[in-house]
């Protein structure tokens, strides 16, 4: 099943859980442009309402996954640069919230190249894997820019503050085991598995049980800016509201009866 909107900067279709993005301008690098911000807002706030999308798998087409911003785009404005750059976040920053919110774990398969607010669209995926051949680029600074797509945050929860500020201020570019040692991916495996990997991840977080793992990014999504005593408190409420879903009923039937669980999203 595909999307209610039609798009043109990627595709996406739904099949057994599983919601596969891909982005789809390999000819221009899959950048990040007033097109592609629009349609991932509308795209997001679909699947995050969608009982059937249990995952998110996030790919790209060509041999880039992503150049980050579209540079032509940013010279073209002269002077409305600043508005054009309201305009796009504001699409683009609803749709990471979004993903970011939404009950669906959302895995990225990165390969050839990531550079600027891609590599937040990267590192805002629950799961990132990686070729290794990839390269990971901070390309704001090198323009002039500061970073936007909630990169700050992003990269702030892998690889800490001070690591993150490095990235950005030094304009770093990070090859695939010195951007895993940083926390900036999870697995980094060879360029030609990156996609089997990724989807094999993908379909084994579709079959889970999809409302615990809601309430598993909603915890530490909001971990960093409470208190110990609150976080113990909402952590006591989720795991009480989960408790009487049907997944954790057939959870804890499954152990007892020493089997796999069946585990439908509810």
């Amino acid at each position: 099943m595909s999307l209610a909107i039609p798009t043109t900067s990627f595709t996406c279709d739904v099949v057994d859980g599983l919601a596969h993005i891909v982005l789809n301008q390999p000819d221009r690098g899959n950048p990040v442009d007033g097109v592609f911000c629009r349609e991932l807002n509308l795209a997001i706030a679909e699947l995050s309402e969608r009982e059937d999308v249990r995952a998110v798998l996030i790919s790209a087409r060509g041999k880039l996954f992503s150049v980050g911003g579209d540079i032509a785009a940013f010279e073209r404005q002269g002077d409305g640069l600043p508005v054009m750059i309201k305009n796009w976040t504001a699409d683009l920053h609803a749709a990471m919230v979004r993903m970011t919110r939404m009950r669906a774990p959302v895995v990225a398969a990165v390969h050839g190249h990531v550079a600027g607010g891609s590599v937040s669209l990267m590192a805002a995926a629950d799961l990132v894997v990686i070729g290794k051949s990839v390269r990971t680029a901070s390309a704001f600074a090198r323009i002039g820019f500061s970073p936007d797509t909630g990169s700050t945050m992003t990269l702030t929860a892998r690889m800490g503050p001070a690591r993150a500020k490095r990235f950005f201020l030094l304009g770093e570019t990070l090859d695939a085991t010195t951007a895993q040692s940083a926390g900036l991916v999870d697995l980094v495996v060879d360029d030609a598995d990156v996609m089997a990997e990724a989807e094999r991840i993908a379909r084994e977080l579709a079959a889970g049980p999809t409302e615990a793992y809601g309430g598993i990014k909603r915890l530490f999504l909001q971990a960093p800016h409470r208190s110990f005593e609150s976080q113990l408190e909402d952590e006591a409420q989720t795991l009480a509201a989960i408790s009487k879903t049907a997944d954790a009923r057939e959870g804890i039937k499954a152990f007892r009866e020493k089997r796999t669980p069946n585990f439908q999203g509810r």
